[in-house]
């Protein structure tokens, strides 16, 4: 009796043995770069008064979709502590609300193992390993509210 359940056991801990150390589809990594976020931020200003957000340096940021009722709409390095800022002044003396969206880009570098199994094992050929780097960009949507 005691047989009839080590053996489901025993095969439950063979099949998840062989599965950890199987070659991972390079579909693995395309699904987690598409599921970055798209973040939306929305600010309230004053007419005629600075709206300003630091942007993360290990990033290249570019302006994806300019505002429309903009003095001054653009990404700068904050002279005080090196930041990248982006900076935006609605046009003199409009209320109500501007949208601009922000494209941000990181380099990502990943790392794939042709022996199929992530362990300590050690072979004699060390070229098993390949790097890829690719761009993985996101956006965020800033929705400014501009009010007397």
């Amino acid at each position: 009796m005691k047989k009839l359940y080590i053996f489901p056991f025993v095969l439950a801990v063979i099949l998840i043995s062989f599965q950890s150390c199987s070659k991972q589809s390079p579909n693995v990594m395309a699904a987690s770069r598409d599921n970055l976020l798209n973040v939306t931020i929305s600010a309230s200003i004053a007419a005629n008064q600075t709206y300003m957000l630091t942007l993360d340096n290990s990033e290249s940021v570019s302006i994806s979709k300019q505002g429309s009722h903009f003095q001054v709409s653009q990404i700068e390095t904050d002279s005080k502590n090196g930041l990248m800022m982006y900076k935006y002044i609605p046009a003199l003396n409009y209320t109500g609300t501007d949208e601009v969206v922000l494209a941000k880009t990181t380099m990502m570098t990943t790392q794939s193992n042709s022996s199929g199994c992530n362990s300590n094992h050690t072979s004699s050929n060390e070229n098993n390993s390949s790097n890829s780097t690719y761009s993985s960009p996101s956006y965020t949507t800033v929705k400014i509210n501009i009010s007397n």
